[in-house]
């Protein structure tokens, strides 16, 4: 297992301290080495209902992870994350056409949501309301991402700003995107000692402790580590249905009972 490296940047790209972003927990590691994506299951549908889902999701060979509006009726942001990844196998331009794709069915949801609910929609402008990761290692790490937030121009109407980040190849120190992570974890992230048994087993323990503090997110942990040409998940990959609903696997902390 390979050690954390001290000199890490954090790239404070996705959500911030909105309702939805303390509704998921995600971090990403990026280095020369290795991708690590992990993230939490518990998410709150529009029904007001709690299910276990699949917040990393394996794509032909690359990997998505979401965090914000992840559903609304028949809107999901990864049915647009799959087409255009079908239509190219560049990150960069999959990342362009991701955001063409979503962009008038995004703003139609936000729409409503600001009809409906207010207070939703006003965290939605201070964080973001869908950041998207794609992530994979073939010949080289590669990871774009992109945040979505919705600004009202002086007409009323409706746009988006777009906040992408791109790390591809070699980087001169590693990266890492964080969201939901408690401040009792946080505080952890630059210590040294605390990443002595891995970088994996550093990043479950982070997860596990804003779980902990946060009584919107839930277990189980999905950890995935990408090297060259190879995945591993840990503890294993999971099993979802179309809809991103883990099969066989809804534990009582998707159901609000911590």
């Amino acid at each position: 297992m390979s050690k954390q490296n001290t000199s890490l940047v954090s790239i404070f790209l996705l959500l911030l301290m909105s309702v939805e972003s303390r509704a998921t927990v995600l971090y990403v590691r990026f280095s020369a080495r290795e991708i690590i994506i992990g993230a939490d299951s518990k998410r709150t549908a529009e029904t007001g209902a709690t299910v276990c889902v699949c917040k990393i999701t394996k794509i032909g060979d690359t990997f998505v992870a979401t965090a914000g509006l992840a559903e609304y009726g028949e809107f999901d942001p990864r049915d647009f994350a799959r087409e255009a990844l079908a239509n190219t196998h560049d990150l960069v331009a999959a990342r362009t056409q991701f955001e063409h794709l979503i962009e008038t069915p995004l703003l139609e949801v936000l729409t409503k949501i600001r009809s409906r609910n207010p207070g939703r929609y006003a965290a939605f402008k201070q964080g973001a309301a869908v950041n998207m990761i794609f992530a994979r290692f073939n010949e080289m790490p590669e990871l774009v991402g992109t945040a979505l937030t919705p600004r009202e121009t002086r007409s009323g109407s409706m746009t988006l700003d777009k906040r992408p980040i791109t790390l591809i190849g070699e980087q001169k120190r590693a990266q890492r995107i964080f969201v939901g992570i408690s401040k009792r974890a946080e505080v952890l992230l630059d210590r040294p000692s605390f990443w002595s048994n891995g970088t994996v087993a550093g990043i479950h323990q982070i997860l596990q402790m804003s779980e902990e503090d946060n009584k919107e997110t839930g277990g189980p942990i999905d950890i995935v580590q990408l090297t060259k040409g190879e995945v591993q998940w840990f503890p294993r990959e999971p099993t979802c249905d179309a809809r991103s609903r883990r099969i066989n696997e809804q534990p009582g902390s998707c159901h609000g009972n911590h």
